[in-house]
């Protein structure tokens, strides 16, 4: 590309400092959306959940009752 002036070291620079412009502001904007629920885990898996994630799932419950205070659940969607 560089040989037939498609692209050269000027251009490269210039996509790079955009691209990572663009995706730091995507990642900015993702973080200001509430994060899916902490059960939606355990949910889009399986069509019939196995034991052990049906056991990990209500150790996970009874942590969060437990030690929910340790946790920044204020940005999860209910």
């Amino acid at each position: 590309m560089e040989r037939r002036g498609w692209w050269d070291q000027d251009m490269e620079k210039g996509w790079r400092k955009s691209s990572r412009k663009r995706v730091l502001e995507a990642f900015e904007q993702a973080e200001k959306e509430p994060k899916p629920p902490p059960p939606l885990l355990f949910s889009d898996v399986y069509l019939e959940m196995p034991p052990r994630l049906r056991r990990q799932r209500e150790e996970l419950q009874r942590h969060l009752e437990t030690y929910g205070e340790h946790y920044p659940l204020q940005h999860f969607q209910k």
